[in-house]
């Protein structure tokens, strides 16, 4: 190292600006700022994000979700359509029953009395609040909304289904009538 230091201190004063400049231009091309990469956590909130989004899709509890509860730690979960819950014996077809008849008869039924209180949140409920995230830009107006769908639905695989959420969570077509015969 201190041979070639020495050979470039003895180069005429242009050349060695030549070189400090040159070295620069290369060592740029290669480098790339902490700022411009990809963070380290980023597979796994990837990975969480799309859980998340199948566990919306296919109704799982987010509970039952493989980053939430350990396999020994999980309990039967009315609604849920994760592989546990539907091959669950504990708790008799009867009482499954009678928890669906409930929770139809009584919205509330499942947040405020199958969960514990610690866990109310938005996957506890079978609809977010139109209205959350609704962002005001002064004399503008509503600039955004956020989507107001189904997160968790507790009567989902029951027979008090809605049969509209059955018939989409299922693939079955939806056809409509322009009949009036019903009223």
């Amino acid at each position: 190292m201190n041979n070639l230091k020495l050979n470039i201190l003895s180069l005429p004063r242009d050349i060695q600006k030549k070189i400090y400049i040159w070295t620069w231009k290369l060592f740029w091309r290669s480098y790339v700022p902490i700022t411009a990469k990809i963070p380290s956590w980023q597979k796994r909130a990837d990975y969480v994000q799309s859980q998340l989004w199948m566990a919306r899709e296919k109704n799982i509890h987010f509970l039952h979700l493989p980053f939430n509860t350990l396999p020994e730690n999980k309990k039967w979960i009315m609604g849920c359509q994760c592989s546990f819950c539907i091959e669950d014996t504990v708790v008799p077809i009867i009482e499954k029953h009678c928890h669906s008849l409930i929770q139809y008869r009584n919205p509330r039924y499942f947040s405020d009395n199958l969960m514990p209180h610690e866990t109310s949140g938005i996957w506890n409920e079978k609809l977010l609040h139109p209205f959350i995230g609704v962002t005001f830009n002064g004399m503008l107006g509503v600039t955004s909304i956020k989507y107001a769908g189904k997160i968790f639905d507790p009567l989902c695989g029951s027979y008090k289904e809605n049969i509209i959420a059955f018939k989409l969570r299922k693939g079955i077509p939806i056809h409509f009538s322009t009949d009036l015969d019903y009223l």
